[in-house]
């Protein structure tokens, strides 16, 4: 995990070292330095402003979701009532209000699992150290090792290989900045609807809807459940049904309309695909891992179309797969 995550922290980091370098005409070693450590810098202030709140706001909504225990209770008898009124298999009844009758324990233990990431992350000193100087040694050395591996396939394979990598390159950046923009989006149209609608800690779950739009499909459904359940157990059903509403208005925004303008299907994976890769992710790396699902989903797509078609058609590559250094040039 601490090699994952320098290099993702370095592939994002390196862009800008490079352009400081080309600007000022000044050394890599200098440009990675005052890159880092203005990245350093953000990310400590980013926590010591937002982390204490963070953990208030966390703990407040923790307690606030035990503290309506009673009341949940008498809201499942009238549950209970109300399905039985409509009919349903007495079995069904059963399954449905033993769900509903775990929901709170189900979110409050996410709930705290997410402040004990926090607090544990905030204490892992010594990983924050690795993870630096890894990712100072991936922006320094990273396209020198790249290039180098590249250099000790067959000549054969070599122009493929530099066309994957600048495929693979081109998928993840354009994913990474749509995917930033969309979510960036969709917390903002939530924080202002929760605000409107009167849910307390309206930022708190703009802030988590942010963080899980990353994960298609599952992430936007889960923190729209978060919120409906929070407006049903402190506001009542009503509150509870416009937020419900209100979140599956934006979601439908987001899907049908705002990501094909703005994303599209430039990650090129079927949703079957999509959801094998979000639980894989989820079991080889936890729940950070379906955050970076789609793109490696998308580059091992691109590795293995590759690897298919020179098994089956060495000889005819497309030249129109220009590799590394002539896409370079072209864009030069």
């Amino acid at each position: 995990m601490l090699f994952l995550a320098a290099g993702i922290i370095a592939y994002i980091l390196s862009p800008l070292a490079g352009l400081l370098q080309k600007k000022t005409h000044m050394r890599r070693g200098l440009a990675v330095f005052i890159v880092l450590f203005f990245f350093v810098v953000l990310i400590v202030g980013i926590v010591s402003l937002s982390l204490p709140r963070a953990i208030v706001q966390i703990s407040g909504l923790v307690s606030e979701i035990q503290s309506y225990a009673s009341d949940f209770d008498s809201l499942l008898d009238s549950g209970v009532h109300y399905l039985t009124e409509l009919g349903l298999p007495e079995p069904v009844i059963d399954t449905l209000i033993g769900l509903l009758a775990e929901s709170d324990g189900y979110i409050s233990s996410f709930l705290t699992g997410i402040l004990t990431a926090i607090v544990n992350f905030s204490l892992r000193l010594f990983d924050g150290v690795v993870i630096v100087i890894l990712v100072v040694y991936f922006m320094l050395d990273g396209q020198r090792l790249l290039h180098a591996f590249l250099s000790t396939l067959p000549e054969s394979l070599r122009e493929r290989a530099h066309s994957v990598v600048r495929r693979a390159d081109r998928v993840t950046w354009t994913y990474i900045k749509t995917r930033v923009l969309i979510s960036a989006g969709m917390a903002v149209c939530t924080y202002f609807g929760l605000r409107i609608i009167g849910l307390d800690y309206a930022l708190l779950f703009a802030f988590l809807s942010f963080v899980l739009d990353f994960v298609p499909y599952f992430g936007s459904i889960l923190a729209g459940v978060l919120e409906a359940f929070f407006a049903l157990i402190t506001l009542g059903l009503g509150p509870a049904i416009a937020v419900g509403v209100f979140v599956l208005v934006v979601q439908q925004i987001e899907g049908n309309v705002v990501i094909p303008k703005i994303q599209g299907d430039q990650a090129g994976i079927h949703p079957i695909t999509v959801m094998f890769a979000i639980l894989a992710s989820s079991e080889l790396w936890g729940p950070a891992g379906m955050l970076i699902a789609v793109p490696i989903a998308a580059i091992l797509k691109i590795v293995v179309t590759e690897v298919y078609y020179y098994i089956v058609t060495p000889d005819d590559w497309d030249p129109r797969q220009m590799t590394l250094e002539e896409g370079a040039a072209k864009e030069e």
